[in-house]
């Protein structure tokens, strides 16, 4: 492939860059990327025009004006209009419903899962999710995420998935449990944390879904697990008013409150939507190790509502942002993500000042690796390779007034350019490293025509 396209801003000639394993660390250990921006996303919001990165085996050597690292490197990659910053880390998703992306639109939640989802998904083998998986992974790596956390089933399928592609993967088994005492899957979530807990890109987690789906004595459970084990915590909370009514009729309490008195608080827990907190819960969530996921487009498009960020920002309490699952999203595009955050809490608040273009940007990368206790998320040494690269030439990207504000409200998915995840370019020029697209497109076809038969 040639070098420069019909606008001659690409530098750098790739003409390997398809070969299999070229991109990998065992070819070339040190690299350093330069860039016309680098957002450092960092407390003092640091910005470097042009700026250069340097990074080694997964790690972050340096970061900064050009002139500032003048060591060897193996590789020099120069993108001529790029924007360099974070990876977007999507804090809750469910990868593999990819399958069902326009399935059932514009449905009730309860009617959409119940009479739609459900009986598709007891359909599912492992192959599909692996399948399914696979064609997040593209979506993602394309979109610029570096990782996510995922609530499903078959969660080997999912992990070998995340792997092979090169994204980081905080995983869950999704949990369903009554008072009986049956903690088959319980156990099986535990097994399968055991068998991936020492691999560099796997976070395993305990998912119970949502305290609709399971009793406060199977919540105890799995917190007690979840403390025994070290294991963090992934569960719906707060997400529809239908929910929030049907708990406190029930056990008199919200959600939340449930939540917390069943322990599940005393573990790093990620809650994910959170659009019905309310201010009663906040001092449940004072002391919260993990936070709220906002997935503001899954929530608007189900009818649920909009998250309460200032109440938890006041609280001190941590926000990231995710997609949710593609049959609810339709897109795993965290830029997307970051436009509908804004939007929707300044009309929440009725204030266009209320929230700004660089909060979105930071709950879509330190937000959420906050959430997931990881330190990405920030441009600096020391810190991981997790960075991806915008094309900055687009017309709707010009003028150049405020690149923060174009990154948020003008661009989308397909201005990335790069990917590098745990120092491993998995997406160049756009061109994928890891993945053959076209192949698991076909194979997702082939898959969903009998998923859907009669």
């Amino acid at each position: 492939m040639d070098s420069a396209d019909h606008t001659g801003r690409r530098e750098w000639h790739f003409s390997q860059a398809l070969r299999p394993g070229f991109w990998r660390r065992e070819y070339l250990m040190r690299y350093r990327i330069e860039t016309d921006a680098i957002l450092t996303m960092d407390d003092e919001f640091r910005v470097f025009r042009p700026g250069q990165l340097t990074w080694e085996d997964g790690t972050i050597v340096s970061v900064g004006p050009v002139a500032d690292d003048a060591s060897p490197v193996d590789q020099v990659i120069h993108v001529a209009g790029g924007v360099l910053l974070p990876g977007f880390y999507n804090g809750h998703n469910h990868a593999a419903m990819t399958l069902f992306r326009g399935l059932a639109d514009d449905s009730p939640i309860f009617e959409w899962l119940e009479k739609h989802i459900w009986p598709v998904e007891a359909k599912l083998t492992p192959e599909d999710i692996y399948i399914g998986t696979l064609l997040a992974a593209v979506e993602m790596i394309k979109s610029g995420t570096v990782g996510y956390a995922d609530m499903y089933f078959e969660m080997d399928a999912v992990a070998k998935a995340t792997v092979e592609s090169g994204l980081r993967g905080w995983l869950s088994r999704g949990l369903i449990g009554q008072d009986d005492g049956d903690d088959d899957k319980l156990n099986n979530a535990i097994a399968f944390a055991n068998r991936w807990k020492e691999n560099p890109l796997i976070t395993p987690m305990l998912g119970p879904h949502a305290p609709y789906t399971c009793s406060p004595k199977f919540l105890e459970r799995v917190a007690e697990s979840a403390k025994t084990h070290q294991l963090g915590i992934h569960i719906h909370l707060s997400e529809s008013l239908d929910e929030v009514v049907q708990i406190r009729n029930q056990f008199g309490v919200t959600p939340i409150q449930l939540a917390a008195q069943t322990g599940l608080f005393e573990n790093r827990t990620l809650i994910a939507h959170g659009v019905h907190i309310e201010p009663e819960d906040i001092p449940f969530l004072k002391t919260i190790e993990g936070g709220v996921i906002s997935c503001p487009v899954s929530n608007a498009k189900l009818g649920n509502g909009i998250m309460p960020y200032n109440l938890l920002q006041q609280a001190g309490i941590a926000v990231g942002l995710g997609t949710d699952g593609a049959a609810s999203t339709n897109s795993l595009d965290m830029f997307l993500e970051m436009k509908a955050m804004a939007w929707m809490q300044k009309v929440r608040e009725r204030k266009p000042e209320s929230f700004q273009a660089q909060t979105a940007l930071m709950l879509a990368t330190r937000g959420s690796a906050r959430v997931l206790g990881f330190s990405g998320g920030i441009l600096e040494s020391g810190r991981p390779a997790d960075f991806i690269v915008v094309d900055n030439t687009a017309p709707y990207m010009t003028p150049d007034i405020d690149t923060t504000a174009n990154l948020v409200y003008a661009a989308t998915g397909n201005d990335v350019l790069y990917t590098i995840v745990n120092g491993q370019i998995l997406l160049a020029e756009g061109m994928l490293t890891t993945l053959d697209e076209r192949a698991i497109r076909m194979e997702v076809q082939n898959r969903v025509a009998r998923l859907l038969s009669i």
